[in-house]
């Protein structure tokens, strides 16, 4: 059989065009047939044809579910929408609840997580200089678009999530108003479907943004920062606050760099100890030049406790 041959469906046998082949691990699928299968379904590949065939026969008795599913609550996206019945204690996301559209229904009780994931990006600002070059702004400027998702985890026999997005269009960071309204939707859907309170939204860079772009759990309004901390000034790591320069540990930062559990108003340091002069090491105060040891110094290096 040559490669461009043309195959018949291993499920009803039909003749398959020569781009109209779905294959399956162990046979071939029509175009036709695919389409009956659920839209949430992403295994196919890895499917048989036994496989095919018993969810090819779940979703014939699945319109028998939809045909006798009671709306009691929905809830509208733009393009999906959650459909549920309280009263049978069943949901549907879908485009339209009908027959036709033949939307999976799911029963609540087998979700198994749900969030809203935030998918944010960036673009550079620049600007043009006397040459008519593009150049960067210093600090550099961003603008941030955002997009909604629910992640909805299920344990069915067909599929185990069903991820769908709140918006069509990315919405830009200046469209506080539509920002709101979807996290709102977002919240309301998740209280419905699994009967508590939405937990915090997650960003799929693992950051919230109010201003540059950061890293880990944490909010920032100014420059970029990793851990769970927050920013209104330079880069940072760790669980520190920083409204100065780099900074790595435990720590409060107004100046310079710094290691360690300490505090810094002037020049680096390392150890738990004070600094609002020069370097210095140990358990110590320096308000002069650098020392060594468990000592005070307002005047030139010492060694010991002295």
């Amino acid at each position: 059989m040559g490669l461009f041959d043309k195959k018949n469906c291993d499920i009803c046998g039909e003749k398959i065009g020569l781009l109209g082949n779905r294959k399956l691990d162990d046979g071939n699928l029509c175009k036709n047939c695919a389409s009956k299968l659920s839209p949430w379904f992403e295994e196919r590949r890895h499917s048989t044809v036994e496989d095919i065939k018993r969810q090819l026969e779940y979703r014939e008795k699945n319109k028998n579910a939809v045909r006798s599913f009671s709306i009691t609550r929905e809830f509208s996206a733009d393009r999906y929408h959650v459909f549920i019945d309280d009263n049978k204690g069943l949901f549907a996301v879908a485009f339209n609840m009908s027959e036709q559209d033949n939307p999976d229904i799911v029963p609540l009780s087998a979700i198994t997580s749900c969030r809203l994931d935030i998918d944010e990006q960036r673009v550079e600002e620049e600007y043009k200089d006397q040459d008519g070059e593009s150049r960067s702004y210093v600090p550099p400027r961003y603008n941030y678009s955002y997009d909604y998702k629910i992640k909805l985890g299920v344990n069915t026999p067909w599929f185990d999530d069903m991820d769908f997005k709140l918006n069509t269009f990315s919405v830009k960071d200046h469209e506080r108003a539509k920002m709101m309204n979807y996290e709102q939707l977002a919240s309301q859907i998740i209280t419905a479907l699994t009967g508590a309170p939405a937990p915090a939204p997650v960003y799929s860079n693992g950051m919230m943004n109010q201003g540059y772009p950061q890293q880990g759990n944490m909010m920032n309004q100014g420059y970029p920062q990793q851990g769970g901390m927050m920013n209104q000034g330079y880069p940072q790591q760790g669980g520190m606050m920083n409204q100065g320069y780099p900074q790595q540990g435990n720590m409060m930062n107004q100046g310079y760099p710094q290691q360690g559990n300490m505090m810094n108003q002037g020049y680096p340091q390392q150890g738990g100890m004070m600094n609002q002069g020069y370097p210095q090491q140990g358990g110590m105060m320096n308000q002069g030049y650098p020392q060594q040891g468990g000592m005070m110094n307002q005047g030139y290096p010492q060694q010991g406790n002295m």
